[in-house]
Order: C-alpha cells, then structure tokens, then sequence
C-alpha cells in the first residue's frame, strides 16, 4: 500500500509515520512526505498513491481543494483527512474522503482505518478490466457490461447524473468551470455553487469507480476554471450508432440487412428518462436521422413486398413516436397486404384512441375514407 503525508506541520507527520511503520498492517509504504500542498500536487502523478493522509487546514490549498485536485489526476486514490478539528467532516465525506480522523491519531484508531483500506485497495487490485464494457445514454445512464448485462447507474444526486451526462456528450472538450456554474447553479451565490461543482465532480469520480469506469478520466486542462471529460476505452452506443450509420452502404438488395442492424440498435431516445434542456436539440438531431432511414428501410421492404419485415420497423416507428398518424396509417395498408384483418381493425381503434386521449381530435379524414372504404370490401367478401 502506497502512502502519502500531507500536512504543513513536520510533528503530525512524524507522528503519523511513526504510526504507519508500526501498524501491523502489511505491506505500507510511505512513498512522500509534504508540508507543502502545492508541491505535493506536483509530485502525484509520479509518485502513484494508493492513500493520500490529509491535513485540512493549510495555508496556499486548503484540503477539501487539494483532495478534488488529487483526485482529478488519479481518481482510484483513497482520501484520508486527519485534523484539529470535527467541523470539517461533512465536507470531508463530500469529497468522498474514506475516513475522516481527530488529531493526535490513536494506534487503535489508525488500525480500523488501515484494514477498511487494505479490504478496498485489494478488491481495487483484482478488479480484472474489460475494454468490453461501454455506457449507454440511448433510455437514459446505463453500464453495459461485457456480457450484455445492463445496469442502471445509481447517484447520490441528480445533478451529479446530470453533469455527469453534460460532460460525456461534450467529451474531449474543455468545459469552462463559468459555464458549468451558469447552466448548473444560476442565481446561487458565486462561492457556494464553486464548492457545490467541486462536490459534484468528486460524486462522478466516485460513482465512476463504484462501477469499475476507471477509465473515464475527468482532467482541469485550465487550471481550476474548466474541466475535460476523456473516454479512453469506454465505449459509448451514440457514439457508435452514429459511426455505424454515417459507414452504412447505399440501401440495396444485398446491403439491407446491414440498414436493419442499424436501425433496429437505436432502441429509445437519447436520455428519455431525463428532463435535461440542454439535450432537447441533441435528442431530436439523433431522433430525426434514426426517423429518416427507418422510413427508408420501410420504403423499401414495401417495394421488395418484404411486408413483415416492413411491419417490424413500422411498428418500432410507431412505438416511438406514438402521435404520427402516418406509421398507423401505413400499418393498416400492410397489415391488408397480408391478410391480417383483426390487425388492420386493431390498428384503427388504437389511432383513434391515442389521438382522442393525447389531443382530443380524430383521425385524418385520408385515413378515415380508406378503412371505411375497406370495411365495406370486407363486408362484400363476407356475403
């Protein structure tokens, strides 16, 4: 176990050190030893810390400051704050700190600490990881894992949901911390919502390696006054689906099952759980091109009288955008094709009754003429 002081007194540091050899937790190694947080910052990413001890109070960088800057250079540390005072501890667990102690530390106290962490660095360590797994945003914040299994992401706040969605859209753009505070915190005092998107950020990293997501790295390329959201491997399925359709060859007899792919991997709306306004355009962007070659494909099946085949993506346009008309309409043409009569009937009423209960009017009158005009057919075959 890798450790790093943090502290701008040498006694607490010595103390603790001193602690840290003699605990009969093994292996510890005390890899630096800092009065200076700024210059401890510096040293992070060389040095690779799997526990950073942390005073809270000091002058230049605060901790509850330096423990998110840590933490954005490498989120799989583990914070633990040591101080003078208990006034500090709610914001110390905001940051997600694993323990927060009193000074002068106990031997007995320290131990309890050492043995939670060695349990969490250890389960850290044998995590295997899987370049497999990949989020979802089509129906809302999901993990997919390699085996297919999805979860939904759990968060301790809808904001941090939120921003969390914001940053991976705009992934490897630099979002000015202004901007963030603007959207975010619109009329909070300038000090407060600082230390509300500090919390925030460190919440996403948290709830990121909750759910093995290590490799989403959340970096301050300007330095405290924006933040940039990098992927690595973690593939995302917008991302996906929209190089799968721009790669799609010209709809044909020997390409349309590649279009079917395609169009059936677009299952729900970009976060349809989520009231977000900022993702309205984004949302009906994607929803428009998944619109527009789904009525493509339609075309098609029709003209190779593919009808089931039709009816399959005419039923997912209906699914998803239950007030057209036109995908019911189309429907019942097919369903006549086929000879599916209860079907064609089926389809009627249930126009009827989405219209009258979403926006209290009745059919189209094209509509209307074509299935009265086809009961009367029907009623002719009958007799």
């Amino acid at each position: 176990m890798r450790v790093i002081l943090i502290d701008d007194e040498a006694l607490p540091i010595k103390h603790l050190k001193k602690l840290l050899i003699n605990c009969e937790i093994r292996p510890i190694q005390v890899v630096g030893e800092f009065m200076n947080p700024l210059e401890a910052l510096k040293n992070i990413a060389t040095l690779q810390p799997d526990v950073v001890f942390l005073d809270i109070q000091m002058p230049a960088l605060n901790g509850l400051e330096l423990a998110e800057k840590i933490q954005a250079i490498q989120p799989n540390v583990e914070i633990v704050f040591i101080t003078a005072y208990d006034r500090y501890a709610i914001d110390a667990f905001n940051v997600h700190a694993i323990d927060y102690m009193l000074k002068p530390v106990r031997k007995e106290r320290l131990h309890k600490t050492m043995e939670r962490l060695q349990t969490i660095i250890y389960s850290h360590q044998h995590i295997t990881k899987n370049n497999s797994i990949s989020l979802q945003l089509f129906g809302g914040v999901k993990v997919v894992l390699a085996n297919g299994q999805i979860q939904s992401m759990k968060w301790r706040t809808a904001k941090a949901k939120e921003i969390f969605a914001y940053m991976v859209l705009n992934h490897e753009k630099t979002i000015l911390r202004d901007t963030l505070l603007e959207m975010f915190w619109a009329g909070v005092d300038v000090n407060k919502a600082v230390n509300q998107l500090y919390t925030t950020i460190s919440t996403i990293r948290h709830t990121l390696k909750k759910y093995n997501l290590q490799d989403i790295h959340i970096s301050s390329p300007v330095f405290d006054s924006g933040y940039q959201l990098q992927l690595g491997n973690i593939l995302i399925d917008v991302n996906e689906w929209m190089k799968q359709l721009k790669a799609l060859p010209t709809l044909s007899i020997d390409t349309y099952k590649q279009h079917e792919q395609v169009v059936n991997a677009y299952e729900e709306h970009l976060l349809s759980d989520c009231d977000y306004i900022w993702v309205e355009s984004e949302r009906e962007y994607l929803k428009r091109l998944w619109l527009e070659h789904a009525i493509q494909l339609s075309k098609f099946y029709i003209n190779e009288k593919k009808y089931k085949s039709a009816i399959t993506v005419v039923r997912k346009l209906q699914k998803l955008n239950v007030d057209e008309e036109s995908h019911y309409f189309t429907l019942m043409k097919l369903y006549d094709a086929i000879g599916d009569v209860s079907s064609v009937e089926q389809q009627y009423t249930l126009l009827k009754q989405t219209l009258k209960e979403q926006l209290t009017v009745e059919p189209d009158k094209e509509i209307t003429g074509w299935f009265e005009q086809w009961q009367h057919q029907q009623a002719k075959l009958k007799s």
